[in-house]
């Protein structure tokens, strides 16, 4: 009996993220996109919008769950995407937006618009359905065969560390760019970005236990040393 209620309990969980994605999706196309570029769409024409992106994004996710076996596992195929294309460019933008207030705009763009594509190219290059390999050439490297003998293998880059070298190029976007381009006024960046990348150290009076400085600093130490002891 506990067992049919932990499992209700699950399906319930499961299927509430299921419609919660639907309905995000389903709004972002509906409103976000479509009542943008077509202001003057009706509600009940923004509803049919909605209804027919849930079903799209619920097709072709059912297309893509066919490939799972393809991947190395469960839980490298759900971190796959944000690691490439997602994480990568949105953290070098919100990051250096908030400690460099040298940043620009044109950088920011061209950051995410450059960090999407590349991690685009990378998860296409690694797709099972068209690597030649029919496995992961970048993230598990490609077997070397000869006269169909598997020779060796040359290792690629694990698929959490890929987050970390696209967040590296996504940097150095970003700091290109915005050396390139001019900077924004002290109006614009007043009260959005932090004069000095420590600043943070010494703004407020220390607050005790509860202080989000030593909070981060405990879960920085517990961090390392989870890396430390898996490594």
């Amino acid at each position: 009996g506990m067992k049919g209620l932990l499992a209700a309990a699950l399906l319930a969980a499961l299927m509430s993220t299921i419609a919660a994605a639907l309905n995000s999706a389903a709004t972002l196309v509906a409103v976000d996109i479509v009542g943008h570029f077509r202001p003057q769409t009706t509600d009940r024409q923004q509803v049919f919008v909605g209804r027919t992106a849930a079903v799209v994004v619920m097709l072709t996710a059912m297309a893509w769950s066919t490939q799972g076996d393809k991947f190395g596992s469960i839980f490298e195929a759900v971190n796959k995407m944000p690691a490439q294309f997602l994480a990568p460019p949105i953290s070098a933008v919100f990051l250096w937006g908030v400690f460099w207030p040298r940043g620009t705009k044109e950088a920011a763009l061209t950051t995410l618009g450059l960090g999407f594509g590349l991690g685009l190219i990378v998860f296409a290059v690694d797709l099972p359905l068209v690597t030649l390999y029919e496995r992961e050439t970048i993230i598990d490297g490609a077997p070397v065969i000869v006269a169909e003998q598997l020779v060796s293998q040359r290792w690629g880059i694990p698929f959490m560390m890929q987050a970390w070298w696209g967040f590296c190029i996504c940097s150095v976007i970003f700091f290109v760019v915005s050396l390139l381009t001019p900077p924004p006024s002290r109006e614009q960046v007043e009260g959005l970005t932090w004069p000095h990348p420590l600043d943070f150290l010494t703004r407020d009076a220390f607050a005790g236990l509860n202080d989000p400085r030593l909070l981060s600093a405990l879960l920085l130490l517990i961090m390392a040393v989870l890396y430390v002891v898996f490594w």
